[in-house]
């Protein structure tokens, strides 16, 4: 993880809710600074610095020789009160991000396993422990481990945050455990079956502990909390980027999105920098980065005496910049994205349809059409993600989603590696638009899931392809599912 302010207050609010809980109580010693910074995964200055304002807030006393030791004296009932005043204040998100977990991260954890090296089983080995006795330390270090093999960065800040939303908190209370004492040869078990390569098994081995974990927050909630939720709640939230980067890929991607649905068509002319700034209500600097990253992937050129032009979509190959790093990581970031897509929109899908109205399905075949007729193939995946992303029935999955497509759009300077004209990249789509539109029609929620699924891996795979192509580096590190 990147060191931040963002995340230093990330790790103070854990610490600070280990205190609370009664995980740490009165005088007690706290993992020491570069213990905390291993079991997070964060730097040691990040770390350093939640346990500095831990301090001047009074939560601990700091020493060289001593280490971070708590200040605080809290009663039993002082406990309770945090704990039921920090889950009823983020009710409906757990429960949320729990019925979420499946969906989204099943097929990764899958995959991730298959493909683990015996240098990770191995070391898998070693926290037999600290999973049986449902550390959360030990569960974020799984974690790591269940996705190392996927090679995605993207995926790990998701994964991160979603076990500092949710898994963290939640098994930092000690009866919580109870939950799962039925389940404490799972670690044991999901090593032998991968070495007896029993992938039916593993599949089933990775969902079981998921539900599980579903059923077990709905039971804590039922059985514990008492207090009711306010009317304004937290909610789960996770950024694709870097705060201090966001508002200038964010305005990026804005600009990119209309320049492909041709809002700007080739040829025009964009609005001048102060223009768009004012329009946004952000800073001529931001503009004029936003539109140098544009410049990189082909979409945009600047002319000193003509304005910022929008360029043709076929050329965007050849006026794309790939040397440029900033160009090379957002490529790699659209890899990240396409993988996590490609490896829970089957999931998501068929969630997604079985809970929509036939109204909603009907409105969602016409607006596959009315894409088809637009003739911009290579809009499709987005399209159709976007519409399922729209509908899914969880909050979790529409956030992740949609900062997922916010990726999407950087392959843009690589669409014109497969062929030169829009008639032909349409071509490649039309088999996928008319197959999706018809089980839709049908209703075949399981075949449209399924087609859905396979598209998405053979666009990913197109995409990393290009990418090889191109030598951006890192691109051998993401690992490649098979195609259906």
């Amino acid at each position: 993880m990147e060191n931040s302010t963002e995340l230093r207050t990330v790790v103070y609010n854990v610490l600070l809710t280990q205190i609370q809980f009664g995980v740490y109580h009165f005088r007690e010693k706290l993992p020491t600074i570069e213990e905390t910074s291993a079991r997070l995964c964060v730097s040691v200055d990040t770390a350093r610095s939640a346990y500095l304002k831990l301090k001047e807030k009074g939560y601990i006393t700091l020493s060289k020789n001593v280490g971070a030791t708590v200040k605080v004296d809290y009663s039993a009932q002082e406990t309770e009160e945090y704990i039921q005043t920090f889950f009823s204040t983020r009710k409906h998100a757990i429960i949320d991000l729990g019925r979420s977990i499946q969906p989204l991260f099943c097929n990764a954890q899958y995959l991730g396993l298959k493909n683990a090296s015996p240098e990770m089983l191995t070391a898998m080995e070693g926290i037999f422990g600290g999973i049986n006795q449902m550390a959360p330390y030990a569960i974020l270090k799984h974690l790591n481990q269940k996705y190392d093999a996927l090679g995605n960065n993207l995926l790990m800040r998701l994964v991160w945050q979603s076990f500092m939303f949710l898994h963290n908190p939640f098994f930092s209370i000690a009866e919580n455990r109870q939950y799962f004492d039925h389940s404490l040869d799972y670690l044991p078990n999901i090593l032998r079956i991968c070495q007896n390569r029993d992938w039916k098994a593993l599949r089933a081995a990775v969902e079981q502990p998921v539900e599980n974990l579903s059923t077990a927050i709905s039971r804590f909630y039922r059985d514990r909390i008492t207090m009711p939720a306010p009317e304004e709640e937290m909610a789960f939230a996770w950024s694709s980027y870097k705060k201090s980067q966001q508002m200038c890929y964010s305005f990026a991607m804005e600009l990119l999105i209309s320049i492909s649905r041709g809002i700007y068509p080739a040829g025009s002319i964009l609005p001048s920098q102060k223009e768009l700034a004012n329009q946004k209500g952000i800073s001529l600097s931001t503009v004029r980065r936003a539109l140098e990253l544009l410049a990189s992937v082909g979409a945009i050129k600047a002319s000193r005496y003509v304005g910022t032009q929008v360029l043709p979509f076929e050329n965007a190959t050849e006026n794309s910049d790939f040397t440029k790093p900033v160009l090379q990581r957002r490529l790699l970031d659209t890899a990240d994205s396409l993988q996590m897509l490609a490896l829970s929109c089957k999931d998501v899908s068929t969630l997604t349809l079985s809970s929509l109205s036939p109204d909603s399905i009907e409105r969602m075949c016409q607006e596959l059409k009315a894409q088809k007729k637009a003739g911009h193939g290579e809009t499709l995946s987005y399209f159709i993600l976007n519409l399922i992303a729209q509908h899914a029935p969880y909050q979790t999955i529409r956030t992740v989603y949609s900062e997922l497509l916010r990726q999407f759009f950087w392959a843009y300077a690589l669409r014109g590696m497969m062929e030169k004209n829009q008639e032909s990249i349409n071509a490649i789509y039309a088999p996928y638009q008319e197959a999706l539109t018809a089980s839709l029609e049908k209703r075949d929620f399981v075949r449209f899931s399924a087609l859905l699924e396979e598209f998405i891996i053979d666009e990913f795979h197109r995409t990393m392809e290009s990418m090889s192509q191109l030598h951006i580096p890192g691109t051998r590190n993401i690992l490649l599912p098979d195609c259906p």
